[in-house]
């Protein structure tokens, strides 16, 4: 007895067309120049491939299992990886040259997209190594003695600072963490924040479709060598996690309820964590451990999404909940073992083409 063939939502399709054109718009707009005559758009039943693009028919046809199965974010990278071919066959004349040639690795080049047909790189073996021993620290780190605890900690993140110094990067890549949110609150942008100043990733907010609501809602992505994004993604889900656990246990010890407490109090855990990692960081500097941001990472960030904007937001504090908080993300210690994080993420492992 065979399983039966999974039934897909068929009635929910118009949708996530849509909002594939909308993402080919935004690509042949910011990334190139409006070059493009828009294709016509399929989703297809191929186990084989997860996407193709059909120079004779003017088609790019996504996987139905793609579209069901897997993050909005990796659905819009194999996107691109079409797209590239769209451009290499009808603006750079590449009719003769192979799927993967030249004027396709070129255009990959132009925007952010690997062009490798297995997916983005995995870490290489040194920084393989050196995440490692980061592993091996950070599980020291929930050590009951105190002291202990601390110089695991700190050690873990002087190890990674060392090994950023030294590094010559070569392959970057990106992953989507968190859940999509129709408003981004402070907190959440704190944490990005955070990320972005103490562990080595760039980070971006972008629009991702949900086809529940049918709108399109916003999500935290991070750009950086595949090491460095494994690492932020996990301290970005640890912290989550340890400030949701946190409030459970206070809310009721000091009489906070709401959303808006809520929100200021995770708010105030991850202050207090970040003025623990400044302090951290600056007794390095102190040491003359002085990390300048890599040049390729930030260039990586810019081919991937064009232009560019910032936002500013406001920080409450001072408050019951926000104080609360930050005095216990002073106290925090980072103290598992690294696991990565969840979320989309820039590897597109098993792509056919």
């Amino acid at each position: 007895m065979t399983d039966a063939p999974p039934v897909w939502p068929r009635h929910l399709e118009p949708r996530y067309l849509r909002a594939i054109v909308s993402e080919w718009r935004r690509v042949n707009e910011y990334h190139l120049h409006r070059a493009l005559r828009i294709p016509t758009f399929e989703l297809i039943d191929s186990a084989e491939h997860l996407g193709r693009w059909t120079m004779s028919t003017r088609t790019i046809a996504l996987s139905r299992a793609l579209i069901h199965k897997q993050p909005w974010g990796v659905v819009v990278e194999v996107l691109r990886h079409e797209i590239a071919h769209q451009y290499a066959h009808e603006v750079l004349g590449a009719i003769d040259e192979t799927a993967h040639g030249p004027a396709f690795r070129q255009v990959c080049a132009r925007m952010g997209v690997d062009a490798a047909a297995a997916g983005m790189p995995a870490p290489s073996e040194a920084d393989a190594r050196i995440h490692r021993r980061v592993e091996k620290l950070l599980a020291l780190a929930g050590s009951e003695n105190r002291h202990e605890a601390e110089a695991a900690m700190n050690e873990a993140r002087r190890l990674l600072l060392v090994h950023n110094l030294d590094l010559t990067p070569s392959t970057y890549t990106w992953r989507h963490l968190g859940k999509p949110t129709g408003r981004v609150a402070a907190w959440w942008r704190q944490l990005s924040n955070l990320l972005n100043t103490h562990f080595f990733v760039e980070t971006i907010w972008v629009q991702t479709f949900d086809v529940a609501s049918d709108s399109w809602k916003t999500q935290l992505e991070v750009c950086g060598t595949p090491g460095n994004v494994d690492m932020a993604a996990w301290v970005h889900d640890w912290l989550v996690d340890t400030a949701e656990r946190l409030w459970l246990k206070e809310r009721h010890e000091l009489f906070l309820s709401g959303a808006g407490d809520h929100a200021r109090y995770v708010g105030g855990v991850v202050r207090g964590f970040a003025d623990r990692l400044a302090a951290g960081a600056k007794k390095n500097q102190e040491e003359g451990l002085v990390w300048v941001k890599d040049p390729g990472t930030e260039r990586f960030l810019g081919e991937r999404h064009g232009r560019l904007r910032s936002v500013s937001y406001t920080i409450r504090s001072g408050d019951a909940a926000s104080s609360a908080g930050f005095a216990k993300g002073k106290d925090l210690v980072l103290n598992r073992p690294v696991t990565g994080g969840t979320g989309g993420s820039g590897k597109l492992l098993g792509m056919k083409r």
